[in-house]
């Protein structure tokens, strides 16, 4: 080996490393800062059954994430489910996630543009975010970067247990979340716009595809009744360009998507130029006509399928059935982060110095919002709620909106209070009965706590609050990241007077 490549590899090695190391110090750093959240309390629940609570859900219609269910059974046996146990195995999936991207960056382009867009999955806001989140996003990012790079190496070289590993990876994918059946399209379209570079895996190709389809009939046997279902997702649907633009600010600036245009223009810029742009400078070409366009644009168009394919399937499914939220969509994130390497490289080849001043704004924008995500409280801040109303000690009831934030408020408060569950009203109850439900739920309590996060999905119109308002004297009030927290006085005694907010 040339003495002078064997050098750069060390170097991109020891530079590897040290990525990893700064992807676990970024993710591990304010680990337990935010709250936990409805979501991150439902892993929790589910985590707390026993196997036999646990195994029937991986049959049971309706049920996402069973196979992540059961891996944090085990984990919290082993760590705890303390707000750092949890979200520490989301940490170390996260972690893993980095060394992987620069191997799947090595399928499609050099080891500059793999490492760079190594740097931009270690500190990557939108990562980080759900690296430090206690549910099975990172994982599923893992898994989805495993079955593809597993499956681009069963197709240059077809070995049985390569083929075996990559059937095994997708289906543990699917039981960690269903949305992870939609990287099998990309698979399937990689192999033909890059045909006829690996036909000699076309026999195992077309049986490992059979066989994927065998984990997937016990989920297909419900989700696809339910996709032609009335039922409701609970979720907005949103146009395409919508999906595209939400997938943007928060694959790009998560937690600040509108601090400032600059950073989101770049963003969009370095896409396009990694789309349209990049081409590798280590390969010949000798077709012609359309097959010398596939084969010059090899990787951006593989890569742009990747980023875009799940997205516009989940689209077409939300045509009948809502489904998108940002989330969703984590395993096409390394793709876009790879696109962004492309178009790095890109513009790096027409000017070094233009390369370098969007390079440095990108990271400065990564740190600044990863920053703002470890000190400012976010998500649903029931931690601050659960202590502000220990601390008040009045009140002999507790009424949440939504009913499903009292779990999390019983892991920080401990579950010694009385409660009551507001009517459900966004079904169109009318105010005259919500009156008469809130008046027999509140019977016999002189000071009701209501607690309020995420209202609009069970009362978007504010009748409960609105009976409240009528029928009580505002004692206290507090406002935290997503909990509204008020104290009421449903007898109006004269020396419960003033009102105090803060």
């Amino acid at each position: 080996m040339n003495p002078r490549r064997s050098a750069s590899a060390d170097a991109a090695r020891l530079f590897l490393i040290l990525l990893v190391l700064l992807a676990f110090a970024l993710r591990i750093y304010q680990l337990d800062f935010q709250s936990l959240w409805r979501d991150e309390m439902d892993a929790i629940r589910f985590s707390r059954r026993d196997l036999s609570g646990l195994l029937p859900l991986f049959v049971r219609p309706g049920h996402n994430g069973p196979l992540y269910y059961l891996i944090l059974h085990f984990w919290t046996r082993l760590v705890g489910d303390t707000e750092f146990g949890v979200r520490f195995l989301s940490l170390v999936c996260g972690v893993l996630a980095v060394p992987l991207i620069f191997k799947l960056g090595r399928q499609w382009m050099g080891w500059s543009g793999s490492l760079v867009a190594t740097l931009l999955c270690t500190t990557s806001p939108f990562l980080i975010w759900y690296s430090q989140e206690g549910k099975m996003y990172a994982l599923l990012l893992l898994l989805s970067m495993a079955s593809t790079y597993v499956y681009l190496v069963a197709l240059e070289r077809p070995r049985v247990y390569l083929w075996v590993s990559y059937l095994a990876i997708m289906a543990a994918s699917m039981y960690v979340h269903l949305l992870s059946v939609l990287l099998v399209p990309f698979h399937l379209c990689l192999f033909l716009v890059t045909w006829p570079r690996y036909r000699t895996a076309l026999r195992m190709w077309l049986v490992a595809f059979l066989i994927l389809a065998l984990p997937y009939v016990p989920l297909a046997r419900w989700e696809v009744p339910l996709l032609f279902s009335p039922f409701a997702t609970g979720h907005q649907f949103y146009r395409l360009h919508e999906v595209l633009n939400i997938l943007l600010f928060a694959f790009s600036l998560n937690a600040a998507p509108y601090w400032s245009l600059v950073p989101i223009t770049l963003f969009v810029f370095l896409l396009l130029a990694g789309m349209f742009l990049y081409t590798r400078t280590d390969t010949s070409v000798e077709s012609n006509g359309v097959r010398r366009v596939l084969e010059e644009r090899q990787e951006s168009i593989s890569l742009s399928l990747y980023l875009f394919l799940p997205v516009v399937l989940v689209f077409l499914i939300s045509l009948g059935m809502p489904i998108f939220t940002d989330r969703y969509l984590i395993t096409v994130v390394p793709a876009y982060l790879l696109l962004l390497s492309c178009g790095l490289v890109a513009v790096r080849q027409r000017s070094r110095a233009l390369a370098m001043a969007c390079f440095a704004v990108v990271l400065v924008s990564n740190i600044y919002v990863v920053s703002l995500q470890g000190h400012s409280p976010i998500k649903s801040d029931f931690r601050s709620a659960a202590e502000y109303v220990r601390q008040d000690g009045r009140g002999d009831l507790m009424m949440f909106l939504i009913p499903h934030g009292r779990g999390v408020f019983v892991y920080y408060y401990g579950p010694s209070f009385r409660w009551a569950e507001p009517p459900y009203t966004n079904g169109g109850m009318a105010s005259e009965d919500v009156g008469r439900a809130m008046d027999e739920a509140t019977a016999g309590h002189e000071m009701v706590w209501l607690v309020v996060s995420e209202e609009e999905l069970w009362d978007s119109r504010g009748l409960v609050r609105e009976w409240f308002q009528s029928h009580g004297d505002l004692l206290r009030r507090s406002r935290f990241a997503r909990v509204d927290v008020y104290l009421y006085s449903l007898q109006r005694p004269d020396d419960f007077s003033a009102t105090e907010v803060s």
